[in-house]
C-alpha cells in the first residue's frame, strides 16, 4: 500500500517561494529597509560602520560568485547548488539595508534642490532593483547598486574619520572605492575569456557610476554626508540660558510649519538672527558659511554676507550657532547654510516688511 506523499515544510517552503519569487524578493528587501530604518543609529556609529563593511564584504562575494557562474569559471557544489537557490533573497535584504541606510543619510544632509534629484535618483534605483522588468537586465544593475553602496561608505567614512568635508576626504573615499573594484577585478577576472561580457557587465557600469559621482561631487549634486542642519530659523533676538539658546519670534497660531518669523515685520531697532542647529559626528572640527541673499527685481538673488561659522561635532541635537544682520532691507530674503567646499547643507526663506503698528508685540520662543 503506498501512502500519500506529504510535502515537508521545506518543500513547501521552496515551492512557494518559487510560485512567488518577485513578492518574496519585494518582501525581503522591505524588511532589509525596515530593519536598518528602526536600528538605524548615528552615521558615526562604530557598530553601524561595521556592520555596513560586513554586508558589503557578503555581497560583494555573493556578485562575484554570481558572475564566475554566469561565465562559467565556477562551478557549484550539490551544497552549493541548493544554497544557490536562495542567494537572491540575500542580495535583496543586503541590498535593502544598505541602501536604505544611505539615502536616509543622504535625505538628512540635503537641502538644494539638486541634491534632492540626487536622493530621488538613488530612491528610484532601489525601488526599480524590485521590479521584474529591471530585474531581467540582471548583472549590470548589481554592478550599478553595489558600486554605488561602495562608493557611499567610502564617502562618509573618510569625513568621520578626518573631522572634515571637502576635497581630500571625498577624493581619498573615491580613490579608496576605485581601489576595491580594482582588486575585485584583478584577482577574479582579468585575463578571462569572457572578458568582452565582463567589460559590458562589470566594469562599464562600475566605470560609469564613478564617473557620475565625481561630476556630482563638482557640480553640487550630492549632500554633504555626514553634516546635516536638524533645525534653523529667523528670530527678532538670541537669549542664552541654562546652556540653551532661546530665540524669540512673532508667528500666527496657524502657521505651524513655519521656522521663527519667516515673515518678519521690522520696527526700529529690530535685528534680524539666524539660528541654527547642524550635526556633525564627534571630533568633527569645520566651517560652514551662512550666505545672506536678496531677491532683486533686476538683477535675482545677490549675496549681501557670507558669514563664517565654526562647527564642533557630537552633539546628538547638534552644534548650535547664530548669525545676526542689522543692516537689511525690505523685501524677499534667503539664509543658505554652505560647507567649507561649497555645498548646500540648509537654507531659510523669508520676507522683510515695515512693522507700522505701535501695539505691544507678545513672542513666542523656540529652544535649541
Amino acid at each position: 500500500m503506498n501512502l500519500p506523499h506529504i510535502p515537508t515544510l521545506k518543500n513547501r517552503t521552496l515551492e512557494f517561494y518559487q510560485k512567488n519569487e518577485v513578492a518574496v524578493s519585494i518582501g525581503v528587501f522591505v524588511f532589509g529597509f525596515v530593519f536598518d530604518l528602526l536600528t538605524l543609529g548615528r552615521i558615526d556609529d562604530l557598530l553601524n560602520l561595521v556592520q555596513q563593511a560586513i554586508y558589503l564584504t557578503i555581497l560583494g562575494t555573493l556578485l562575484i560568485c554570481e558572475v564566475r557562474v554566469e561565465i562559467g569559471t565556477l562551478t557549484l557544489s550539490g551544497r552549493g547548488q541548493k544554497f544557490w537557490q536562495y542567494h537572491d533573497l540575500v542580495v535583496h535584504f543586503l541590498f535593502g539595508s544598505l541602501l536604505s541606510v544611505y539615502t536616509i543619510f543622504y535625505y538628512t544632509s540635503a537641502s538644494a534642490i539638486t541634491s534632492f534629484f540626487f536622493i530621488l535618483l538613488l530612491a528610484g534605483l532601489m525601488l526599480a532593483n524590485e521590479v521584474p522588468q529591471f530585474q531581467k537586465l540582471g548583472l549590470p544593475v548589481r554592478v550599478i547598486l553595489y558600486s554605488i553602496c561602495v562608493l557611499s561608505y567610502f564617502s562618509f567614512f573618510y569625513p568621520i574619520l578626518m573631522g572634515h568635508v571637502g576635497a581630500i576626504p571625498f577624493w581619498l573615499g573615491f580613490l579608496t572605492s576605485v581601489m576595491v573594484l580594482g582588486l575585485i577585478w584583478r584577482l577574479n577576472f582579468k585575463g578571462s575569456s569572457s572578458i568582452t561580457v565582463l567589460k559590458r557587465n562589470v566594469l562599464l557600469p562600475a566605470i560609469g557610476i564613478h564617473v557620475f559621482f565625481l561630476l556630482g561631487y563638482y557640480t553640487s549634486l550630492i549632500p554633504p554626508v555626514p553634516v546635516a542642519v536638524k533645525k534653523i530659523g529667523i528670530y527678532y533676538k538670541l537669549e542664552k540660558n541654562d546652556g540653551k539658546y532661546i530665540g524669540s519670534y512673532l508667528r500666527p497660531f496657524w502657521n505651524f510649519w513655519g521656522k521663527g518669523s519667516q515673515d518678519f515685520q521690522t520696527r526700529m531697532g529690530d535685528q534680524l538672527t539666524v539660528i541654527l542647529s547642524i550635526f556633525s559626528p564627534g571630533n568633527f572640527e569645520d566651517k560652514v558659511f551662512l550666505k545672506w541673499y536678496l531677491d532683486d527685481e533686476k538683477e535675482g538673488w545677490i549675496l549681501h554676507d557670507s558669514i563664517p561659522m565654526t562647527i564642533l561635532g557630537g552633539r546628538d541635537e547638534g552644534f548650535r550657532g547664530f548669525g545676526k544682520k542689522s543692516n537689511y532691507q525690505n523685501g524677499d530674503w534667503r539664509v543658505i547654510v554652505e560647507t567649507s567646499d561649497g555645498r548646500e547643507v540648509g537654507r531659510i526663506n523669508f520676507t522683510i516688511e515695515t512693522d507700522e503698528s505701535a501695539d505691544p508685540r507678545e513672542f513666542k520662543q523656540d529652544i535649541f
